[in-house]
């Protein structure tokens, strides 16, 4: 008997739609909104501790380099994997035990310590 489970549903992209009344001209994954002011907010920070002004031309300098930081590093780039999910899959596998003994790491001491006592 093969019971159904929905563990795959959380995996499903949501994407944005719709802002309230106004539409979007694409609809944007909630993920790469995140990765936008992840990245939006550190660099505004930057560059008012920099001194630079909030000038005329202020979208060229405030808001293309976050849109393309957050355009490269959501899309694919190994194994159909996003930059971040390739780097949180390479750091795990760094991470795990190189051998494995009934499904946990065998993990042995640099010195072993062997305590006898003699029974007669």
């Amino acid at each position: 008997m093969d019971l159904p489970t929905y563990t795959n549903i959380w995996r499903i992209e949501k994407r944005l739609y719709k802002l309230y009344d106004l539409r979007l001209p694409m609809p944007l994954p909630l993920v790469q909104i995140g990765v936008f002011l992840g990245v939006f907010v550190p660099w505004i920070l930057m560059l008012r501790f920099a001194g630079i002004p909030f000038e005329s031309p202020w979208h060229v300098l405030y808001i293309v380099p976050p849109g393309v930081l957050t355009w490269l590093a959501t899309r694919p780039v190994i194994e159909g994997k996003r930059l971040t999910e390739l780097l949180i899959s390479q750091t795990r596998y760094l991470a795990e035990p190189r051998t494995w003994c009934r499904l946990t790491p065998i993990r042995e001491p640099r010195e072993v310590v062997i305590v006898a006592r003699v029974w007669r």
